[in-house]
């Protein structure tokens, strides 16, 4: 087993079983870790990339959040982004309920 936080024994290791799709979006959420990651195609200099971005906390989902439905008026990814970031975030948050 690694130290350190890695991703072997997290639902991040395997977003083809954990994850929970948002049109282009995919995230997984770690209720052990509190986080959760979004993989999702981010534009790239050519082609689409496939981008995966770790949310350490609730109040880092939240703000991100923010951030993706802002931009979802004018990219449809950004609404799927969003989409899941809130879904983390009601994961997370009911899994605390649950847990106090």
């Amino acid at each position: 087993m690694q130290s350190g936080g890695g991703d072997e024994m997290s639902a991040h290791a395997d977003p083809a079983t954990h994850g929970t799709v948002f049109g282009e979006a995919v995230v997984t959420v770690d209720l052990t870790l509190g986080d959760c990651v979004i993989r999702a195609p981010r534009p790239g200099p050519i082609l689409p990339v496939q981008r995966r971005v770790r949310f350490h906390s609730v109040e880092e989902i939240q703000a991100a959040y923010q951030v993706q439905i802002g931009l979802a008026q004018t990219d449809p990814v950004a609404g799927d982004i969003a989409r899941a970031l809130k879904f983390a975030v009601q994961q997370l948050q009911s899994h605390q309920e649950r847990q106090s």
